[in-house]
């Protein structure tokens, strides 16, 4: 068994906290925050993509997590630790 839906879905929820921590570093405002989050997922096709493509198959992820090998415990974090610059990049702006 590989590890496609729980890295799919590692990297929906990475590209949801990404957009979630640019609207949150200003504070929290609610009807606007909410707002852009909701004006990024109907106008950007690839976040969709992305976000959709995370929860497909979500039921396959425990699956995923009871195989999981070493390698494939190195390309999950390989995956994190490649989001660690788009937080850093995005929190400066």
């Amino acid at each position: 068994m590989d590890i496609k839906e729980t890295k799919e879905a590692l990297i929906g929820l990475n590209e949801l906290a990404l957009v979630i921590a640019v609207r949150l570093k200003d504070g929290f405002q609610v009807v606007e925050d909410i707002s852009a989050v909701v004006a990024k997922l109907m106008s950007d096709a690839e976040f969709q993509a992305k976000l959709q493509a995370a929860y497909e198959n979500i039921g396959a992820i425990p699956e995923e997590i009871k195989d999981l090998q070493l390698n494939e415990v190195i390309e999950l974090v390989g995956v994190q630790v490649g989001y660690v610059p788009k937080f850093v990049e995005a929190l400066k702006k």
